[in-house]
């Protein structure tokens, strides 16, 4: 009997796979985590800058959408100044205007002018103050229309916002603007180099002060007459207009004068209504400005500056000549009036600088 058994072979008996360590394993998912991490992170990335360059387009798409609309706003704005500045253009006389028909008897024609006083700083005051409303009156403001109007006559519309820093009081920015006002025709041939002669056919000073005068001004070419009313009056205290203290300034042109009647074969017309308001505020001066450590229990006594707020409105009328003119000499004409308003404010800074 034959012993079939064999030895078995390596086949049949194969050797064990080696055990891969815990480490390695745990190497292996670290860095697949991290690989998943960082695809993460891409996409995050890629969702981000879509993200962005939607609000990108959204933010650019609304200011687009604001301008527009503030352009349009713009547009509506301009129209209804050309609608105002159209309606002016056409209006005969302008907002504080007051027709004036002096007589020629002396008696008479004063008191046609002390009548009228209160009037015309109540009609001076009440388009000042609309006309400055809305306006930030710590702030100098300007602005300026001219143009002609249907008869020809050339038209100026001047408003301003001033202030004077460092005076000693209203009444001393008051008593230099009466000054100018009663010599105006020595600042106006010494600025402008137009001569200009003064007649005062009235004044009266009873608190108030109240002139009638003509001023003649040589333009080379031609000449050029007014004849105007001016009222002025300084308030202590609370009045009528204004709860503090106040100054009034307000001047018109006299349409008819029985006395004086205008030369109009010879003189350029001018006319003139001018409207001009003071008022005072207290500020604590730059220099007097103090650290919180500086300060002590009582902090009232910082040193405080006078500033004199002036609002004033002019207005100014060429008229259109009865006689042959170059039209380039009412140009000029309505040019040296319009200058007028500055040779006020530099004779009054003048005037104020030497008591200084």
């Amino acid at each position: 009997m034959v012993n079939c058994e064999r030895s078995p072979s390596r086949k049949d008996n194969p050797r064990s796979k080696k055990r891969i360590p815990t480490y390695v394993i745990r190497k292996e998912e670290a860095r697949a985590l991290e690989e998943e991490v960082q695809a993460l992170h891409k996409q995050l990335a890629a969702l981000q800058d879509a993200k962005d360059t939607a609000s990108i387009k959204l933010s650019t798409t609304k200011n687009q959408i604001l301008r527009e609309y503030l352009h349009t706003q713009e547009l509506a704005i301009a129209s209804t100044s050309a609608m105002l500045f159209n309606h002016l253009s056409n209006q005969p006389d302008n907002p504080i205007k007051a027709h004036i028909h002096l007589p020629k008897h002396q008696a008479a024609r004063r008191e046609t002018l002390v009548n009228m006083k209160n009037d015309k700083f109540r009609q001076c005051h009440e388009y000042l103050a609309a006309r400055s409303r809305s306006l930030d009156m710590t702030k100098d403001h300007f602005s300026v229309d001219q143009y002609e109007d249907t008869d020809g006559n050339l038209i100026c519309q001047r408003f301003d916002v001033t202030h004077f820093h460092g005076v000693k009081s209203l009444k001393q920015v008051y008593d230099a603007l009466v000054f100018f006002m009663f010599n105006i025709e020595i600042s106006i041939s010494e600025t402008l180099g137009d001569i200009t002669v003064r007649d005062d056919y009235d004044i009266v000073d009873n608190g108030a002060y109240i002139s009638n005068h003509r001023l003649v001004s040589n333009h080379d070419i031609v000449t050029s007459e007014v004849n105007a009313a001016t009222f002025a009056q300084h308030f202590d205290g609370p009045n009528p207009f204004e709860s503090s203290t106040c100054a009034f300034l307000a001047t018109d042109t006299v349409d008819e004068d029985d006395l004086h009647p205008y030369n109009s074969l010879e003189f350029v017309r001018r006319d003139v209504s001018a409207a001009l308001v003071l008022t005072e505020e207290l500020k604590k001066s730059a220099g007097s400005e103090k650290s919180s450590s500086d300060w002590s229990q009582d902090d009232s006594e910082g040193e405080e500056e006078c500033v004199v707020v002036m609002r004033r409105v002019v207005f100014t009328k060429i008229h259109n000549p009865n006689f042959e003119v170059p039209e380039n000499a009412l140009i000029d004409i309505s040019e040296r009036v319009t200058q007028w308003a500055k040779v006020m404010m530099q004779a009054i800074q003048d005037v104020i600088d030497t008591q200084s």
